[in-house]
């Protein structure tokens, strides 16, 4: 299974360089200001809207102010739970308590609050939409707990997808680059200085990432800014393989041009598993109709509200038959108010 995992307090060994503004020219990926170096004060100005993101007195990423009031955003995944001690730092603002008001977990984001200050709070505006593949875009964060860093990325897609974070699939939009432990919960921002979405995972293989970044997207960040509430996200707890991913010996076990989802991960106590789905499980067909891509069983689930049913058609490997099993979803922020 091609693995996902957020940048959660894991700190990579013998990863210790990190790439400063002044330390070379910025080139672009297919902008058309291509070789131009992103200016001093458009970086002074989102690293002055940036924080770090302590939880129970540990560094565990990094956040942003979305309004002057003392509104931010981090990832959702860096905080352990509702009772998490949860504090925000930066030289701007120094160190101060923050209270989690919404989470948002089919898209990883955490909306906070710190008490309103004299003068407000530097913030950073939202972009209409994230930008088309091809343009390069630019994060500030706090990679291996070295504070204020900008990286740099390209727009590897502008169609959202869907990333496998235990024990749910997550909506992102995925970016060409490199980034590290410790940045999850920064803003990606585009050459106006306007957030394009937040820091959430990497794609990698064998605990090795590969390159391409996982960002939860503008739009979503703005429902959860605009709605101020945790939402209601549908949970299979269930993570799949497309059946072609496979190797040749699994799929002997079924006809030839057999397509399907392949059940590569099944989370303990969550609604499939209660139901019945089993471990290399291939589902055919959800509410009768085929699925053989990951996106289409996930927006099928995500179709639905918590409580709901859902019908999976399933085929078992070892001859066992076709079969349907019901399995009623459950609500991802199941443990938060």
């Amino acid at each position: 299974m091609t693995r996902y995992f957020p940048l959660l307090r894991k700190r990579l060994p013998g990863i210790f360089m990190a790439v400063f503004l002044l330390a070379a020219p910025w080139r672009g990926y297919g902008d058309e200001k291509a070789g131009e170096a992103l200016s001093a004060g458009l970086f002074n100005k989102v690293r002055a809207a940036t924080v770090d993101v302590l939880v129970e007195d540990h560094l565990n990423g990094s956040g942003w102010f979305v309004d002057p009031q003392g509104w931010l955003f981090t990832a959702a995944h860096m905080i352990d739970g509702p009772k998490s001690r949860v504090e925000v730092i930066s030289p701007t603002i120094g160190r101060r308590a923050a209270k989690v008001v919404a989470v948002d977990l089919g898209h990883d984001l955490a909306l906070l609050r710190v008490e309103p200050r004299e003068g407000g709070y530097p913030a950073l505006p939202l972009a209409k939409d994230v930008p088309p593949a091809g343009e390069a875009v630019y994060l500030v964060a706090t990679p291996m707990y070295q504070h204020g860093v900008l990286l740099q990325g390209m727009m590897a897609g502008d169609a959202p997808t869907f990333a496998y974070y235990s024990p749910a699939y997550v909506e992102v939009v995925q970016v060409a680059g490199t980034v590290q432990a410790g940045t999850s919960g920064g803003p990606w921002f585009n050459r106006k200085g306007e957030v394009i979405g937040q820091q959430a995972g990497v794609m990698s293989m064998n605990d090795i990432p590969i390159g391409v970044v996982d960002m939860s997207p503008v739009a979503a960040v703005r429902a959860l800014w605009t709605n101020k509430k945790t939402t209601a996200t549908p949970m299979l707890g269930a993570g799949v393989d497309e059946i072609w991913q496979l190797d040749r010996d699994f799929l002997r076990h079924f006809p030839p041009r057999t397509e399907g989802l392949v059940v590569t991960a099944l989370e303990k106590h969550k609604p499939a598993k209660r139901a019945g789905l089993k471990e290399l499980d291939l589902i055919v067909a959800v509410d009768e109709q085929p699925v053989r891509e990951t996106g289409q069983l996930v927006r099928l689930v995500l179709r639905k509200q918590p409580g709901q049913s859902v019908k999976l058609t399933v085929l078992r490997p070892d001859g066992g038959g076709r079969r349907d099993i019901t399995v009623t979803l459950g609500k991802l922020e199941a443990d938060w108010p």
